[in-house]
């Protein structure tokens, strides 16, 4: 009868067991404090496709997919992720009655009056189940769901931003490549104008000041010259270690890379940003998780707050025995162990006080986060479309100034012009190109900034699939 009443007990416990003390505020706090950031009509969903496959950059492709099966970033990332969902198994393994083997065995010799020789043994098994009556472990295991959420929350932050890296540093590999070239025909031009003007000066026509004007100019272009020659291995280096390489040997892995022209994109569309596809960057995930995950911890802190009772259960054999004769026998027991806190001099009050404002300081930085997401996105889309009006112009000069060289090509083949008129305006059309390659590649990198703000896009299949290959080659 008395065992009748202690399994209707524990079937009466575990029935409340789970049954969280604490109600949950986080999504309604997210809401408050984004309700003036969303658009009521946004329905844009994020694209399927690779964001980088906009640009059309089939070497791009080849790099950014290589930089995300071997760098070395995402591989810290991919490793983050199965540690949290190690820790949520073992958490939910704790979540289950533990059951332990236990054995001893012991031989003594007793003397005087009951002298003799003595053996005992025993072998069983116990188990043990803490009931969750007021949902504490139940938020612990919430908060280890929350951990892994974050964690690949954290490994799409990675591929976005190794692949952004990747791009924006081959444009300025290819941006440098373009101004080293140039850099080296201006310098010869300027050194072929220099030779006129000395020329001119011993022939009494031209002045001292054009020979030095002529000789700084050289000096100053010589100067760029070596700097754009240090930019390009310093890009190569950087290019390399996103690769997963030691520096050097970029030419092996993408070959030709000399000569490659920057590449032209089409105009934005006027279309205003997506609140949604701010709201869905990596960075606000991870804020949104890190609310969920106070508002959990507050439920842990008040559910500890609350007696804990325990139940525990053995059952096995035991024996003993002197010379004489032995007896052995099965052995079992079953009970319950309650645990309340009666004083603590307001320590676990003042715990859940802790976690409620820790729970508030998390709502506060999911706003600022999402304030920083908005602003970034605004930013990008500014330098964007006035990068491209000023792309536009930049190539309205250089068309100005290739019309003028072709313009005065023609004069001097008619000998209406001198070749040094004729130097000046190719001098000027080269410079042209330069301050034109520096925008194209200015807005390559505002596009890319963009699509970063936006958060990237990755086929579906992208994070779930890095982090199972590199699950299966452990």
């Amino acid at each position: 009868m008395k065992r009748g009443w202690l399994i209707v007990l524990a079937l009466g416990l575990g029935a409340f067991s789970g049954c969280s003390v604490h109600d949950r505020t986080a999504p309604g706090a997210m809401a408050e404090q984004a309700v003036d950031l969303r658009e009521a009509g946004d329905t844009t969903l994020r694209p399927e496709v690779d964001w980088w496959l906009f640009l059309e950059d089939d070497t791009l492709n080849t790099l950014v997919e290589t930089a995300l099966e071997e760098n070395p970033t995402l591989d810290r990332a991919a490793a983050n992720v199965r540690k949290a969902e190690a820790l949520l198994g073992a958490q939910k393994a704790a979540d289950l009655p533990g059951v332990n083997l236990t054995g001893s065995a012991g031989r003594a010799r007793t003397e005087g009056f009951m002298a003799g020789i003595s053996n005992s043994w025993n072998l069983s098994a116990a188990a043990s189940y803490e009931l969750d009556l007021w949902g504490g472990r139940q938020a612990l295991e919430n908060q280890r769901a929350l951990d892994r959420e974050a964690s690949l929350a954290s490994l799409s932050e990675a591929l976005v931003t190794v692949s952004a890296q990747v791009a924006d540093t081959w444009y300025l590999r290819l941006e440098r490549q373009v101004q080293l070239d140039l850099s080296e025909e201006r310098v010869a031009m300027r050194r072929e104008l220099l030779e006129m003007i000395e020329w001119r000066y011993g022939q009494g026509t031209a002045t001292a000041r054009d020979v030095y004007d002529t000789r700084t100019e050289l000096a100053v272009d010589e100067v760029t010259l070596a700097r754009y020659r240090t930019d390009v291995a310093v890009a190569d280096h950087a290019l390399s270690a996103l690769l997963n390489r030691k520096p050097g040997g970029l030419e092996a892995v993408i070959p030709g890379i000399s000569g490659k022209p920057l590449p032209t994109m089409a105009p934005l569309s006027q279309e205003p940003l997506s609140s949604r596809l701010i709201l869905g960057r990596p960075d606000m995930v991870r804020a949104m998780l890190d609310v969920m995950k106070a508002d959990e911890a507050v439920a842990v802190s008040l559910a500890d707050r609350f007696p804990t009772f325990s139940l525990t259960a053995g059952y096995g054999r035991a024996g003993d025995g002197w010379e004489a004769g032995s007896n052995s026998g099965t052995v079992w027991n079953i009970g319950g162990e309650l645990l309340a806190p009666l004083i603590d001099w307001g320590r676990r009050k003042s715990l859940v006080e802790a976690d409620r404002a820790a729970f508030d300081d998390a709502v506060a930085r999911y706003r600022t986060t999402a304030l920083t997401a908005f602003t970034e996105a605004a930013d990008a889309l500014t330098r964007c479309r006035n990068g491209e009006r000023e792309d536009a112009r930049l190539k309205e000069s250089l068309d100005a100034s290739s019309a003028t060289t072709a313009y005065v090509t023609s004069r001097y083949l008619e000998g209406a012009s001198d070749y040094l008129t004729l130097m000046i305006a190719r001098i000027a059309e080269n410079e042209a190109r330069s301050r034109l390659a520096t925008s194209r590649r200015l807005l390559l990198s505002n596009r890319i900034g963009l699509a970063r703000a936006l958060g990237g896009s990755f086929s579906d299949t992208w994070v779930e699939t890095y982090v199972t290959t590199h699950r299966e080659t452990e």
